[in-house]
C-alpha cells in the first residue's frame, strides 16, 4: 500500500514524494499548517530536502534519482450541511534538482525540476 494513504511514522514525508527502494537517505522538512473557519478550509506549506545517493549508485539509488528540494503547498474546504461529505482539495508540489545527473536527461524528466499540480474531488459517506 503507498505509505501516501497513511501516516510517516517519522514526519520526514511530503505529499508527491517518494523514497522506497532507496538507501542512505537524509531527509530535512519543515511544515506548516492553518486551519479556519471552524476546520472547513485548511491550507499548508511544506519544504524538504532529501539527500540522496548518486544516481549511479544503483545498488542504493535503483530509479537513478537525484537529491532534491521538494516546496509543498496544499489547500482543502471541507463543505457541510447539503454537501456534507464533499471535500475539495488542491495540492501543488516543485521538486527541484540538487544532486549530479552528470548532463544525462533521464536522471531529471519525470523525477526532478518538476511541478505536479492536483485537483481533488473526495466524497466520503
Amino acid at each position: 500500500m503507498p505509505r501516501e494513504w497513511g501516516k510517516e511514522p517519522f514526519y520526514t514525508f511530503l505529499p508527491r514524494e517518494r523514497n522506497e527502494g532507496l538507501g542512505n537517505v537524509h531527509a530535512f522538512l519543515l511544515k506548516t499548517s492553518l486551519n479556519a473557519f471552524d476546520g472547513k478550509f485548511k491550507t499548508g506549506l511544506g519544504y524538504g530536502y532529501y539527500q540522496l545517493p548518486d544516481v549511479k549508485d544503483y545498488r542504493l539509488n535503483k530509479y537513478g534519482l537525484p537529491s532534491y528540494h521538494q516546496i509543498n503547498y496544499d489547500a482543502s474546504y471541507s463543505f457541510r450541511k447539503f454537501l456534507k461529505g464533499l471535500d475539495l482539495k488542491v495540492l501543488v508540489a516543485y521538486k527541484l534538482k540538487e544532486g549530479e545527473t552528470y548532463n544525462n536527461l533521464k536522471y531529471i524528466y519525470n523525477k526532478v525540476n518538476m511541478f505536479n499540480f492536483n485537483f481533488i474531488l473526495d466524497f466520503k459517506i
